[in-house]
Parts: C-alpha cells; sequence; structure tokens
C-alpha cells in the first residue's frame, strides 16, 4: 500500500503490507498474500558552520546507501477473519558528520534505528465495516559516537550503543461506502523500548578519566528510558472514474512523547524534559490502471518540523519533510511488482546548540535530501 512519498498507506488496502499500516484493511484480501519489500535509500547531507568556539569548520559531506527490507504476510481463513503477520523497520535516523569538525565534540556520529514485528487479527463485520488490529513488538539501536575534548594531547573518543525492546499495539478501522470509496482510521500505541548500554572511551586524559572513575560513571551499564510516539492515521480512497483512484492521509505523531525521558546511571538518574512537539504528516497520492496488468501512480507528502530551531540538538537534526515521487506497477507471470521513485527534501536543519566544554556550534545543513526506490513483489496464492 505505499505509494509514491507515503501515499495511500491508510485506504488503498490493495496488498499485504496493510497488515502493519492499516490493520482493517486485510479483510479486502480474498487471497493468502507474501509481500517482501526491499528499499533503497540514498541520503546526502553536508552541514555548514556559521559559528563556533571550536576550531574545525564545517561538518564532513556524509553520503549514505541504505538498504531496508520488510516482510507481509495475510491470509483469509473464512468470509469474517482474516490474519497476518510482519516485520518491518518503520523509522530510522543518523547522521555522520566527522571528527575533525567544530561540533566533534557534541557528535561525531549518530543513528537511531527500529525494528517492528507485527500481528494482526482482522475481522469483518459486514460489506461495510471491518476491524483490525493486534501487538507490535519493537527493538530499538542507538548508537552515538563522539571526541572527547582532553585538557592535553589528542582527542579522546567516546562511543554508546543501546539497544532494548518494548511492546505497543495498533487498532484499525475501516468503513466502505462503495468499492469506489473507503475510510479508513490507525491507532498506533506508544512503545517504550527502554535501551541500555555500556559506554566505551578511548584515548582519555588520565585526570579526566579519574574523575569519571570517582562518579562510578565507568564499566556501568547506562539505562535510558526511550519513547517511540504514539500515531493516528486517517485516510481515504475513492475512484472518481474508471481506472483513476486518488487517496488523501494524514498522520498525526505525538512528538512531545519522543525521545529520552530519563537517563540512570547505577543507581543514580536524571530527568530530562523533551525538546520536541507534535508533527503531522500529510499526503496525496492520484493512480492511473493504464491496463489491467500496468498502472502508473504519483504521490506528495509534507510533514511537519518535530521540533524548533532553538530546541534542535545535532545529534538528531529533525526538520519539516517536503516530498514526491512517481511509481509504476506490473504483473509478470503471475507476481506483481511495484516499484515507487520518491524524492525527500529534509530541511535545512536550522541549529545553535551550547555544549559547555564540548562548545557551542552554529550552522545549518546546505544540502540534506534522501532518494528513495522501494521495490515490492506480492505473490498471492
Amino acid at each position: 500500500d505505499m505509494g509514491p512519498a507515503l501515499s495511500g498507506l491508510t485506504a488503498e488496502a490493495s496488498d499485504a503490507s496493510s497488515v502493519f499500516w492499516s490493520p482493517a484493511a486485510i479483510t479486502r484480501l480474498d487471497r493468502e498474500e507474501l509481500l517482501v519489500g526491499v528499499t533503497l535509500a540514498g541520503l546526502e547531507s553536508s552541514f555548514g558552520v556559521d559559528e563556533s568556539n571550536i576550531k574545525g569548520g564545517d561538518a564532513d559531506d556524509d553520503t549514505s546507501l541504505l538498504l531496508i527490507p520488510s516482510v507481509f504476510y495475510a491470509r483469509p481463513l473464512n468470509e469474517h477473519w482474516h490474519v497476518g503477520a510482519s516485520l518491518t523497520v518503520p523509522s530510522g535516523f543518523g547522521n555522520q558528520y566527522g571528527n575533525r569538525w567544530s561540533g566533534r565534540y557534541l557528535a561525531e556520529e549518530a543513528e537511531l534505528t527500529f525494528l517492528a514485528l507485527a500481528g494482526t487479527v482482522g475481522y469483518r463485520f459486514d460489506e461495510q465495516w471491518s476491524i483490525g488490529g493486534g501487538p507490535i513488538l519493537m527493538y530499538a539501536d542507538s548508537l552515538t559516537k563522539a571526541r572527547v575534548n582532553n585538557p592535553v594531547g589528542a582527542d579522546g573518543r567516546i562511543e554508546l550503543e543501546e539497544d532494548g525492546i518494548g511492546f505497543g499495539w495498533q487498532l484499525g478501522l475501516m468503513h466502505e461506502f462503495s468499492d469506489r470509496t473507503r475510510v479508513a482510521a490507525v491507532y498506533r500505541s506508544e512503545v517504550d523500548p527502554d535501551l541500555s548500554g555500556k559506554p566505551k572511551l578511548n584515548n582519555i586524559d588520565p585526570l579526566l578519566k579519574a574523575g569519571l572513575d570517582a562518579l562510578d560513571l565507568l564499566d556501568e551499564d547506562i539505562d535510558v528510558d526511550f519513547g517511540v510516539p504514539e500515531q493516528i492515521q486517517l485516510g481515504v480512497y475513492h475512484e472518481f472514474i474508471d481506472d483513476w483512484s486518488f487517496t488523501a492521509d494524514v498522520m498525526w505523531i505525538n512528538m512531545s512523547k519522543f525521545g529520552i525521558n530519563h537517563v540512570s546511571v547505577d543507581n543514580g538518574q536524571v530527568s530530562l524534559d523533551g525538546s520536541f512537539r507534535d508533527s503531522w504528516l500529510f499526503s496525496l497520492g492520484i493512480r492511473h490502471q493504464y491496463r489491467p496488468d500496468l498502472a502508473i501512480s504519483a504521490g506528495g507528502l509534507y510533514m511537519t518540523s518535530p521540533v524548533s530551531d532553538d530546541n534542535r540538538v545535532i545529534a538528531l537534526p529533525l526538520d519539516r519533510v517536503i516530498a514526491f515521487g512517481a511509481g509504476v506497477d506490473w504483473r509478470w507471470r503471475g507476481i506483481e511488482i511495484h516499484n515507487s521513485l520518491t524524492y525527500a527534501d529534509l530541511g535545512d536543519g536550522k541549529l545553535d546548540q551550547e555544549g559547555g566544554l564540548a562548545g557551542r556550534v552554529k550552522g545549518s545543513f546546505d544540502s540534506n535530501y534522501a532518494v528513495v526506490l522501494d521495490t515490492q513483489l506480492t505473490w498471492r496464492f
């Protein structure tokens, strides 16, 4: 169901990917389906420093190529009950800045990735109403690297990798006015994968290392209470003339609950005020069934920034997103093949961060975008 620029997520309801994105929609599938997806994402970013009290200048150009898999399975048990399962990477963030730039004591590299395993049960009440939902098991992995400003000598380095598991759930509802028009809604709960890991320190000044040891901050697990926000999706699908249809989706993301709630080291605990705000995502899509075995589509997306310029930090410089793309679907030897290409402008990430001993960095991204090629193969049995 994932069209260009994330269009059609909620009410398109055409394949097994509904298991995760719109669980009530699996009741529209009349055959067993297996969908395997591969997303190839190329990211390009370059952060320019306007002001800093640390020598080093601009960050290195960051060019990354990511391969992201997904699997969806759905099966009707009878005319009322349907079941399904999915394994997806629903979200991820990351930047590599280099080890010589002015913000190296704030961040050298930062990554945050989520992996979700979901099970879904759908029930069709009648020709109009369907409901679906189930549990979500989410694994989160966080990697942070930064340089350490030693009083004497070369820089040291700190690396912290943490991971954890959390549980949540989702619930979807769909109403079909006719074969040509339907609306759907999805609620996805907050997930709290408590992250835990032990920092790795290299080339740390002996006096600094002794101070950390005196505070019991060496060789201790750092536990982070991390919140993945709840979401609400609303979507509509309408076939306005023969072989032409459009979708409209809106998603509310409770980003004020995203991020670190508190950090604990040994028996000590520090609470942190959240700096994020709620975010809204809007997408539109249009699709033309050119012939029975071939369709073309296009879509656009706008997502509001989940953080203001004043609160943005270099470790997670999220900004507004503008995206657009096009897609082609065709059938070949019993396999349905979906391809879409999307360009996403990730914003300038303007920030002014004061890090105390780590220094101050003020600047923005000169370039910050992603090109995403999404391919899905569907087998129906």
